[in-house]
């Protein structure tokens, strides 16, 4: 699953301000292959948002892929 929106950002390649997309990927599960998966996933996410919040919680799951439309330089940030 993934969220695209746009927003307007300076470009080191291109060395101006132009407009990018963002898209947020969901970040591989550190439990892939486990047979405990499920629960182990449940009580992290469940500390998790006990102890940030559930918005920032969810945030960590995601990173941030920016991509120029003028140029396609893409960055990740985590």
């Amino acid at each position: 699953m993934s969220v695209t929106t746009t927003e307007n950002k300076f470009c080191k390649k291109c060395g101006e301000e132009t407009t990018h997309i963002v898209v947020l990927v969901r970040n591989q599960s550190p439990y892939e292959g486990d047979a405990n998966r499920n629960r182990k996933e449940f009580l992290s996410g469940f500390l998790k948002g006990s102890v940030a919040g559930a918005f920032c919680a969810s945030m960590d799951e995601f990173s941030r892929h920016v991509i120029c439309e003028k140029c396609g330089e893409k960055t990740i940030e985590a």
